[in-house]
């Protein structure tokens, strides 16, 4: 049996109980600033609650605002530190109905509520995103409310926090506004808008509040303003996807798009057969050197804008602008004729198209195209973009304005 240092073991005992709580606070504190630097800056958050306050704009006040922002600061330090599972997986979601859950969650384990619904903004309606102890028939995912329009409509449009009583002091015009257009029988505790500089995102509404909770108004508040900006980011993010996978000209996907989709037609294929199509733009440099990039960026937009119509998104199909005067389009593949015969009259509707340059006749554009085939052919996305290139460079080399479904010289020699 190992010699055991008495010594040694007591120090170690001291240390654990020394350590151990300045440890845990040191791990509280990181969490805390991990919430905050995912979310947005703190100040930041606390003066867009000011804005959202019921009684007029607090920005004229600057000695109650100095006050409220003390206060808010504090409420949401208590939310950072004691509910740090709740606020933790504000960190974590990123998609809108996942955030919608994640604040219902929060005001059932900080204000103890049994029943409640998130709603996000979409233009002039409210879409549910969630909901929380409520019937099946009363509530449903997707269901929508003008905005406006009854309690939870008026406070998102309003920007303002609003409890049952504050409807009764409302002028007839809005008060017929929330009582002719109630989406629920029930009464809600809350109707807490989630606001991002004066602009509504959407809105919570929260009640049967088991017990009486200390500032539960401006505890509602803060959660949703957590819930707002992350709101902001989930949405600022999908901007920024959109543009990293959008050409700027031809608002079509990118090369790398068109890749990725491609994989994941691949992978989703199965049994339905597919075939990539892979056409530019005739003599597209004579009319950039003649005409000028202006007028060939308008011959680019209208073939984009042809394609665009030419495919069904609904049916998995896409286009994308592939590089230059290139464009890329998986379709769907029934039969050989079927499908010859929908490319002949893609490639007879460009011929119609007419573009305008400023200082000539109209421009007829014409294009060429290369085919290939999925399953029969090639299974992997380099192999039918290849031989869907091969097959357009045979239709360039046998004189142009054609669609080439067979094996080029070029392809033989492989």
């Amino acid at each position: 049996m190992p010699h055991l240092d008495i010594g040694t073991a007591t120090w170690a005992l001291v240390g654990a109980a020394v350590l151990g709580p300045i440890v845990a606070v040191l791990l509280a504190v990181r969490d805390r600033q991990r919430v905050v630097s995912r979310l947005g800056n703190l100040e930041d958050v606390l003066r867009r609650l000011r804005a959202s306050e019921p009684g007029g704009n607090f920005d004229d006040r600057p000695e109650e605002s100095s006050l409220q922002l003390s206060r808010e600061r504090v409420i949401l330090q208590n939310l950072l530190d004691r509910f740090p599972e709740v606020t933790q997986k504000f960190v974590t979601v990123d998609t809108i109905e996942a955030l919608g859950a994640c604040l219902l969650s929060a005001f059932e384990r900080v204000l103890e509520c049994e029943f409640g619904v998130a709603f996000v903004a979409e233009g002039d309606r409210l879409r549910n995103i969630a909901q929380m102890g409520m019937d099946e028939g009363e509530c449903y995912p997707g269901m929508t409310i003008d905005m406006g329009k009854g309690p939870i409509g008026y406070a998102a449009q309003k920007c303002l926090i609003l409890r049952p009583d504050d409807f009764k002091a409302l002028d007839d015009e809005d008060h017929a506004n929330v009582e002719n257009y109630r989406s629920f029988r029930r009464e809600f505790d809350f109707y807490v808008p989630l606001v991002h500089h004066g602009k509504a995102l959407g809105c919570v509404a929260a009640g049967g509040m088991k017990r009486v909770v200390q500032k539960a108004h401006s505890v509602s508040m803060a959660l949703a303003n957590l819930g707002a900006l992350v709101i902001t980011n989930i949405q600022r993010a999908a901007e920024i996807r959109v543009l990293s996978e959008t050409d700027p000209l031809t608002r079509l996907s990118n090369r790398r798009h068109c890749y990725a989709q491609l994989e994941q037609r691949l992978r989703d294929r199965n049994t339905s057969p597919f075939a990539v199509f892979l056409m530019d733009i005739d003599h597209f440099k004579s009319i950039n050197d003649k005409h000028g990039h202006a007028v060939g960026d308008s011959v680019l937009v209208a073939v984009a804008d042809h394609a665009r119509r030419f495919v069904h998104p609904a049916e998995g199909e896409f286009v994308c602008r592939f590089g230059g005067e290139e464009f890329l389009c998986v379709v769907n593949l029934e039969d050989l004729p079927s499908l010859a015969a929908r490319l002949e009259s893609f490639r007879e509707g460009v011929a119609q198209l007419r573009v305008h340059p400023d200082d000539s006749t109209p421009l007829t554009v014409r294009v060429s195209g290369g085919v290939s085939f999925c399953p029969a052919e090639c299974e992997d996305a380099d192999s039918l973009i290849r031989l869907a290139d091969d097959r357009l460079y045979a239709a360039k080399e046998s004189g142009r304005n054609r669609i080439c479904f067979e094996a080029s010289a070029r392809e033989v020699l492989r």
